[in-house]
């Protein structure tokens, strides 16, 4: 069998290299888009080999790196990573081809970051080392930093340093965990390794009640400000906003934190000294941020940012689905994150389309739009409504697991972020009144509809949204036996 895991990440970072050395932008837009079709070649290769009956790992690979501190290359891919991997071999080759058309200052950079940068996420996603986690981890901060900075709109030099700092800081305390976990797993076995399997099943082991839950704490912490989850989430608006329409789509991509909090945080959370106390923190953070987010997305005057702070909401039902500890609230929690991902493409991708075209991105400065750009409007309008969660759309799948299931044990949490369903269809809907619909405004002149790459890039994905909100068994089969497993350990703790 083909070392699928491996050549995920191989492909990409090759192709990356040579897009660097292109000298047109139709050259560097070619092979970006030729490394991003092979890459999602080789990801239906594995989705089609891939078994939903179990929570093993499958497409295994371990060469030794490190051997005297117990370091090695491994990689693997199961439930919580394969739609993941999915969801970034799907929209790369999209954004590329929304891109193909725009002008910009070094294309042959541009292409290759986005290439870059879909290894390194890839990497995060089939690592089960902890030091090639923490690489790949820290690699993905390197391609969205010089796409803001370079990229980006008139405040992008303060968006993308702060972007950095923050979510670098947060890698640091997150790195001193992995450490913690490292020695204390060390002083107690005098076996070095660094394996993510090995060291959350010896976690169980550790003396000290305190110790564990000082590690889980900083572990998680590096997870919540990526994902991000309130109150670490003040480097998501100003980076998601002044990134080019790709880089907010890449920032949407950009699934580590979530997919930490399933791979190392729930696994490890019954085992902590205050498990009952971790579940708490986690579901009052995620109904907070769901509701939050959709609070100062409501006061939002321009689009983009309305978007960003409605993608921070959106995020909170991961982290509470995640807290709700049954099965399928894991499991909507774990497709939220697919879901969200292809339903913010479309919205940045309208509201960059909508930029480009206009010139601005001020929601009262719009107005029938739609007159002038019913393509456009067709598509960001189920975008909207599958962000607002309509039936028949993968966010209405996502958010009614997460709130059915996580009621069972959460119920008042629940409750709040019941409270958020309201407010996130209101501001979807005078968004939409306000920018498409109504009376055309004329000081925008005379303006066109989307191209038609942006058409067959947003139209895929709007098709995906639809398609997999009427079926969502393709997907949400591989997350459930993950799922099962995770709450079945947290059932044997008495969690």
């Amino acid at each position: 069998m083909l070392p699928v895991a491996s050549l995920l990440i191989l492909v990409p970072l090759i192709f990356a290299a040579v897009t660097f050395f292109t000298k047109t932008k139709d050259q560097a837009a070619g092979l970006g888009l030729i490394g991003s079709l092979v890459t999602l070649g080789l990801t239906l290769y594995a989705y089609l080999n891939f078994d939903s009956s179990t929570a093993a790992m499958q497409f295994y690979e371990s060469v030794p790196w490190v051997p005297f501190l117990g370091i090695n290359y491994s990689v693997g891919i199961d439930g919580i990573s394969m739609p993941l991997i999915l969801l970034n071999a799907i929209v790369i080759p999209l954004l590329i081809l929304f891109s193909w058309k725009e002008d910009r200052e070094a294309p042959n950079r541009f292409y290759g970051l986005i290439l870059t940068m879909q290894a390194a996420v890839i990497g995060v996603f089939v690592a089960l080392d902890f030091v090639v986690f923490y690489i790949f981890w820290e690699l993905t901060l390197v391609p969205l930093f010089f796409i803001v900075n370079i990229w980006g709109g008139e405040k992008r030099a303060h968006a993308s340093y702060k972007f950095f700092i923050y979510t670098h800081v947060a890698s640091l305390v997150m790195l001193l965990g992995i450490f913690g976990l490292f020695y204390t797993a060390l002083h107690q076995t005098g076996i070095p390794t660094f394996d993510i399997r090995e060291l959350i099943a010896q976690f169980q082991f550790f003396e000290s009640g305190l110790m564990r839950d000082a590690i889980f704490l900083a572990i998680l912490f590096g997870f919540l400000a990526k994902l991000p989850t309130f109150p670490f989430h003040s480097w998501l608006p100003d980076a998601y906003t002044e990134a080019p329409t790709a880089g907010s789509v890449l920032f949407i991509l950009l699934k580590i934190g979530g997919y930490g909090l399933f791979r190392i945080s729930l696994p490890m959370l019954p085992n902590t000294g205050n498990p009952n106390l971790m579940i708490m923190m986690l579901g009052l953070l995620g109904s907070f941020s769901i509701v939050y987010g959709a609070l100062l997305a409501l006061r939002q005057k321009d689009l983009k940012r309305m978007i960003a702070y409605s993608s921070l909401s959106h995020m909170g039902f991961v982290t509470l689905g995640s807290a709700g500890l049954v099965a399928l609230s894991v499991s909507g929690a774990m497709f939220q994150q697919f879901s969200h991902g292809l339903i913010m493409s479309i919205m940045f991708m309208s509201a960059g389309a909508i930029q480009t075209t206009t010139g601005t991105r001020i929601i009262n400065d719009l107005g029938g739009l739609a007159r002038k750009m019913p393509m456009l409007a067709v598509l960001m309008m189920v975008g909207f409504m599958a962000s607002l969660g309509l039936p028949g759309l993968t966010g209405f799948i996502a958010e009614f697991l997460v709130l059915t299931f996580s009621f069972v044990n959460l119920p008042g949490f629940v409750l709040l972020a019941l409270l958020a369903i309201v407010i996130t269809a209101g501001y979807h809907l005078w968004a939409m009144q306000r920018a498409m619909f109504g009376v055309y405004n004329e000081k925008l002149g005379s303006i066109r509809d989307i191209n038609s790459m942006q058409v067959f890039s947003m139209g895929v994905i709007a098709l995906l949204v639809l398609y997999f909100g009427l079926n969502p068994s393709p997907v949400l089969n591989m997350m459930i036996k993950n799922s099962e497993a995770i709450v079945s350990l947290a059932a044997v703790m008495g969690v």
